[in-house]
């Protein structure tokens, strides 16, 4: 028995449960909806959660370097130490760890952005036009982090988080419409030419 080659995609089976990645991304749209209504509260929390998870990381680093003497250092002990101290003290004050974070947040795009901007100058690329938007992107959005803060870091983590869960809500919807439409995608031939 012959299969059609046009079914043999790895769609298929997506197309039964197009209806629960559809659900998902109407979940996520009105999560971010929400999230985006209070980006003061959603940075405060994400802040929080990011501080317990440095301080369980920091307890499980302790108990490897207690079942494995071999490999403790200066280096690992030290990686233990910020485990614990960045998040105690985004645990004990999460206003300040989000204005904390903003700064280093603000940091990494100035420099990563001046970064890629001179690869983009000097590199020999078909399409330099989008790497050298991104890396422009990268540097004003770093610039006005820096600018704005202190202000900034009381909404900005919040409303990246937001943004984030809108984007990927859509993103799921509109693949769960496709999924259910059928449409025709092209087939990839497994067959050198």
């Amino acid at each position: 028995m012959e299969t059609d080659p046009a079914n043999k995609t790895p769609f298929v089976p997506l197309r039964v449960t197009w209806g629960w990645l559809l659900a998902l991304g109407i979940a996520l749209i009105i999560l971010g909806s929400v999230a985006l209504g209070d980006t003061l509260a959603v940075t405060l929390v994400s802040v929080l959660l990011i501080g317990w998870l440095l301080i369980v990381s920091g307890i499980l680093h302790v108990v490897h370097l207690i079942r494995h003497t071999e490999i403790r250092s200066f280096w690992n002990i030290l990686g233990v130490v910020c485990d614990f101290g960045a998040g105690f003290y985004m645990v004990a004050n999460p206003a300040l760890g989000a204005l904390t974070l903003t700064l280093v947040l603000a940091a990494f795009l100035l420099v990563s952005g001046v970064s890629r901007l001179f690869a983009v100058l000097h590199a020999d690329l078909p399409h330099k036009l989008w790497p050298f938007l991104n890396s422009v992107l990268s540097i004003v959005l770093g610039i006005m982090l820096w600018v704005h803060w202190p202000w900034t870091g009381l909404w900005f983590i919040g409303f990246a988080i937001a943004i984030e869960l809108l984007f990927r809500g859509w993103a799921s919807v509109m693949v769960a419409l496709a999924l259910r439409s059928g449409a025709p995608r092209p087939v990839v031939s497994s067959q050198p030419n």
